[in-house]
């Protein structure tokens, strides 16, 4: 398949990409062989025997501690595989998150499809030049061929729906937008607020990209020299080559107000929040994170910028976005002063912005309303 290139790509980088795609395909094309021979003797599960949901694999994974923690979007599969069980054989309806595919997704759609299975696709967000370079194109190669086999699509922003259909393509699947969830039972406020003398603020989450992480310490900078007490608490995995020694560069004369924590578990995210005032969400072009979700569910205001799908997120009254240009070339991260700003603005009435995040979350993200919603689809799909 030849990728989509929106934006122009060097001729040099297209032939090395597409190379390094044969490559790839040739040396993986043994284990997608056996995939394809073990998907040639699915089973797929009459509609009127039951919902029965596959999540991309012929196995389903030992629960042993110690593996990689969820990211991402295999965040939102633990409270679906949780009402709907993951079925690696006589299954009738597969699901699939962009931004968490399994190896090999591919065979499994295809012999499941030929056979009568449905597809749901979970559209997060795409590869473009600001993330990715010149790579952007052949990264979606694989969306592009799963997405085109939908039966329907759970947007989850409408800043997602649009990034798709630029960079992947129309799609005549039925869609809808479908908000990331939370368990608003398990992230809650805590019984007292943090200490209102000292500003906590947390920046959280796997982090891709030094330009995340120096916007908030820059921020961190301006509110100090402006007198004000605050104190910045990073959290989450830096996932980019020579990251610590990049970090602990840009944190030189901020050690006494900054704490680094390790990756976290999801289990251990509530007590985390809990100890903030403030979320400074500094990634550009979001689509919709669930970081910023989780954290109003805690009562936790938001500080971020207006791009991706944060505005789509984050109602007036529970956050601050600052203004930051739009841009699919460069990621861009908000000026540091306009981010002060907002911390300031949120702190001044951080009562009534605490309460109104814990609302907004309730009535807008709460995980069962999400489940329901993904129950009837599924049984809709599967009648069709």
């Amino acid at each position: 398949m030849s990728p989509r290139l929106v934006e122009p790509v060097g001729a040099s980088a297209a032939a090395f990409y597409s190379l390094r795609e044969v490559a790839s395909r040739i040396r993986h094309a043994r284990a997608r062989a056996a995939i394809r021979r073990r998907a040639g003797s699915l089973a797929i599960a009459p509609a009127a025997a039951g919902l029965a949901v596959n999540y991309g694999r012929l196995e389903v994974p030992g629960s042993a501690s110690g593996g990689p923690l969820p990211i991402g979007g295999e965040i939102k599969l633990i409270p679906l595989k949780s009402r709907f069980p993951e079925s690696p054989n006589d299954f009738n309806l597969i699901y699939l998150v962009s931004s968490a595919l399994p190896p090999h997704a591919e065979e499994i759609v295809a012999a499941a499809k030929a056979r009568g299975a449905k597809m749901i696709w979970n559209q997060n967000g795409i590869a473009y030049p600001g993330c990715y370079g010149s790579y952007y194109a052949w990264f979606n190669l694989r969306m592009i061929t799963l997405r085109r086999q939908a039966d329907y699509i759970f947007n989850q922003s409408e800043f997602s729906r649009l990034s798709a259909e630029r960079y992947l393509g129309p799609s005549s699947a039925a869609s809808e937008i479908c908000l990331n969830p939370v368990d608003t039972g398990v992230f809650a406020p805590a019984a007292e607020a943090p200490d209102p003398h000292t500003w906590q603020i947390l920046a959280a989450g796997t982090s891709h990209a030094l330009y995340r992480t120096k916007s908030a310490l820059d921020t961190l900078r301006i509110l100090l020299a402006r007198g004000r007490r605050a104190h910045l608490t990073i959290a989450g995995e830096f996932r980019w080559k020579n990251a610590e020694a990049e970090v602990a560069k840009e944190m030189r004369g901020l050690d006494p107000h900054v704490t680094v924590l390790p990756p976290f578990r999801q289990s251990e995210a509530p007590a985390i929040y809990r100890k903030a005032h403030v979320l400074l969400h500094t990634k550009f072009n979001d689509p919709c994170p669930t970081v910023p979700i989780e954290a109003m569910a805690c009562g936790i205001s938001v500080v971020g910028t207006a791009s991706g799908g944060m505005p789509e997120l984050v109602e007036p009254g529970c956050g601050v976005l600052a203004p930051v240009a739009a841009s699919w070339t460069h990621d861009r991260a908000g000026e540091p002063g306009d981010l002060a700003d907002a911390v300031e603005g949120v702190m001044q009435n951080h009562p009534a912005m605490s309460r109104a995040a814990r609302e907004h979350a309730v009535r807008t993200f709460d995980v069962n309303r999400w489940l329901e919603r993904h129950d009837a689809v599924f049984r809709q799909v599967l009648a069709s």
